[in-house]
């Protein structure tokens, strides 16, 4: 009693829809050559139905209960259909509360993300009415996170030309290569020699005490390592849900980073106050290094959420770009304090 078999009007998108998906659409990578059936089917005939077809199915993971509307109305998992009585319908017994979905244009990594997420082996895709399109199976979904991974990680260090993204350092020529990776670099380059001059506005500042340069390298690490760790959190988190509540999620990273920057500016201070017998110093350090960390929720929430409301990818804000940010407001930061205080 599959459901194909006796509706024959099962929802699809066209051709032409189908070509309207953006590239990395949830719906381009789904199959629909999956268990469906009516929810009044008895357990026992799907049983025989999937056994007698077995050679159609390209994922036997869920069956889907599909209603006459062709409406996704609930989920059985193939270890329940063998378990539960023979005489049961499916709809009585499937899961109909919290269905996990996606709907066609949604991003794949997000899709991906939701198996992760929900521990599920396959990803039914529906439309906005909830009628039933196809699903998005195990083997897709470890595809997706391996190319997503794989293109965060490159992104991150710069390299954002799709032939790059694509293929590994053996299929590209060197000089292939090298075009990859030159512009961010270059743009780093730039980035440097503007915090050199920076450095440069604060000469008075160093000649007076000068072993404000020899911890400029420890302020700038810290406030970078921070931010990019909130970067993954974001970027991991804004794959799993694109509607994140912005204000609720950088308060709860605003707390973390309050105590970040409370403990280690505190432990510079007093460390830097004993070795150096210069108490003056430690303080100048210890705030110096609170406000630093507390700017690097700018380059490691706030751009990578403006990104994705931009519909553009957050990973695309982390890298050369937050570090090049991050670099000045650490350095300014830092001879701003000092120069108030010693």
């Amino acid at each position: 009693m599959l459901v194909k078999h006796i509706h024959p009007h099962l929802h699809a998108l066209s051709p032409e829809e189908m070509r309207a998906l953006p590239a990395d659409a949830a719906a381009r990578r789904m199959i629909q050559a999956v268990p469906i059936v009516d929810p009044h089917v008895p357990i026992g005939d799907v049983r025989r139905e999937m056994e007698a077809h077995m050679h159609m199915w390209e994922s036997v993971h869920y069956v889907y209960i599909v209603d006459e509307w062709g409406k996704l109305v609930g989920v059985l998992s193939i270890r329940d259909v063998y378990r539960l009585p023979a005489g049961k319908a499916v709809g009585e017994v499937c899961k109909r509360e919290g269905l996990v979905s996606v709907h066609p244009r949604d991003h794949q990594e997000r899709a991906a993300y939701a198996a992760l997420k929900h521990n599920i082996k396959a990803v039914p895709v529906v439309d906005h009415d909830r009628h039933f399109l196809g699903v998005l199976p195990s083997d897709v979904i470890l595809h997706i996170l391996y190319k997503e991974m794989h293109e965060d990680v490159l992104r991150r260090v710069g390299v954002t030309h799709h032939a790059a993204l694509r293929d590994d350092v053996f299929h590209l020529t060197v000089w292939q290569s090298f075009r990859h990776r030159t512009p961010w670099l270059l743009a780093g380059l730039g980035g440097g020699l503007l915090v050199a001059k920076l450095i440069g506005v604060f000469e008075a500042v160093l000649q007076q005490h000068l072993i404000l340069a020899a911890f400029i390298p420890l302020i700038v690490y810290m406030s970078d390592a921070v931010g990019t760790q909130m970067e993954a959190f974001v970027i991991r988190d804004l794959a799993i849900d694109r509607s994140l509540k912005f204000w609720r999620y950088f308060l709860r990273q605003l707390s973390v980073v309050v105590l970040i920057a409370a403990s280690f500016s505190v432990l510079l201070a007093l460390t830097t106050g004993l070795l150096y017998g210069a108490p003056a110093l430690g303080m100048t350090l210890g705030l110096a290094l609170a406000a630093a960390i507390f700017s690097s929720l700018c380059t490691g929430v706030v751009i990578p959420y403006l990104f994705s409301r931009l519909r553009m990818d957050p990973a695309n804000a982390s890298g050369p770009i937050a570090t090049i940010i991050q670099d000045f407001l650490s350095v300014l930061i830092y001879f701003l304090i000092a120069q108030a205080l010693l």
